[in-house]
């Protein structure tokens, strides 16, 4: 499926910015009227997993397709600005802060240049810390033709073994955090290891085989997303403190959602500056740390800019950051890629 749906990409800009707001907005107004929302933002990290995988399976399921021209196009897409979000991250680290070089600088950028951060738990937030989740995204990507042909040939069986993951995950991060002292000794080694955030992704693919095979029936079993949104934040909302959404509790809900989202596709989510807001909305997210830590370093907006206002500076100067990057980084780098897959493309019919 080819066509791009607008109501989730314009989501993907909301969800970017609900990060943001969780990172650095949480002790300002109006989001600190509003604690359990977004002392839980991070919820949306849980939400970008499922969208992948059924934005993806969207893409390929049913077409045929090489691994190096898919690996590629991924590659394309999250490579140029997460350089650039890293590359200003070790200036700011070294020039701004004028922060002493240690070897172990060059393990940290390493497992970062690499996407493999998430897997060792005292790396796991080195650097650009937002990065941990495209290091877990990159292993979701590697893995997808594999999972995408197991789905293609045992639907059946990759939806139970998707629904026993999703269980075992879950009563395996309870148990284990069970007590608040486990939870401050292992967090890093858990959480943010890609393993935990697989059914995430694996329900996300899920959502998108079912909602294939609805085609016939969507009108008559259609469910407006909002309803399901509704039930979303109210669980955010009323849920204790002592339990975490981190690891895709609710990624069935957003399973959900995304589904009722494409069906109905509202209007008003095809505006396009939502839309234009999603595409923009990995710069956003890649960058949101860089820049802000840039910020931190200018003297004035450090020292004589309010908490309040410095925010939303830097999250002006982020959009028109992720706008330049869109534009002048990203843009041109796919444009780049897929010129010389067509020109293979071609070369290859001439033979």
């Amino acid at each position: 499926m080819k066509q791009q749906i607008n109501a989730l990409t314009a989501t993907r800009g909301f969800a970017a910015l609900m990060v943001f707001i969780f990172h650095f907005g949480r002790e300002v107004f109006p989001f600190k009227s509003f604690p359990h929302l977004f002392y839980n933002g991070n919820v949306a990290v849980s939400y970008f997993y499922v969208l992948s995988g059924f934005v993806l399976y969207l893409s390929y399921a049913g077409r045929a397709f090489t691994y190096g021209n898919y690996i590629l196009k991924r590659f394309a897409r999250i490579w140029p600005a997460y350089i650039v979000g890293l590359a200003i991250f070790v200036y700011v680290y070294l020039c701004s802060y004028k922060m002493a070089y240690t070897p172990d600088l060059n393990y940290q950028i390493v497992y970062s240049l690499f996407f493999i951060q998430a897997f060792f738990g005292d790396y796991a937030l080195v650097l650009n810390t937002a990065a941990w989740s495209i290091s877990v995204e990159m292993t979701f990507y590697v893995l997808f033709p594999l999972l995408l042909y197991i789905q293609g040939r045992w639907a059946r069986l990759f939806i139970a073994g998707s629904a026993i993951l999703y269980l075992v995950t879950h009563i395996i991060f309870f148990v284990k955090f069970k007590d608040n002292s486990a939870l401050v000794q292992n967090w890093n080694h858990m959480f943010y290891h890609p393993v935990m955030h697989m059914h995430q992704f694996l329900i996300g693919m899920v959502g998108g085989y079912f909602f294939t095979k609805m085609k016939a029936a969507r009108s008559r079993f259609a469910v407006k997303p909002i309803l399901i949104f509704a039930v979303i934040i109210a669980l955010i909302v009323l849920k204790p403190w002592t339990l975490h959404f981190e690891v895709g509790l609710i990624s069935p809900l957003f399973m959900l959602f995304i589904m009722y989202l494409a069906i109905d596709n509202p209007v008003f989510l095809n505006w396009k500056p939502l839309v234009f807001f999603g595409e923009i909305s990995y710069g956003i997210y890649i960058l949101q740390f860089p820049v802000h830590e840039y910020l931190m370093g200018v003297p004035y907006l450090r020292y004589h800019v309010s908490e309040q206002n410095f925010f939303f500076v830097s999250l002006g100067i982020l959009i028109l950051a992720a706008v330049v990057s869109y534009y002048l980084i990203e843009m041109p780098f796919r444009k780049l890629v897929t010129g010389k897959k067509r020109k293979a493309v071609a070369a290859a019919g001439a033979e």
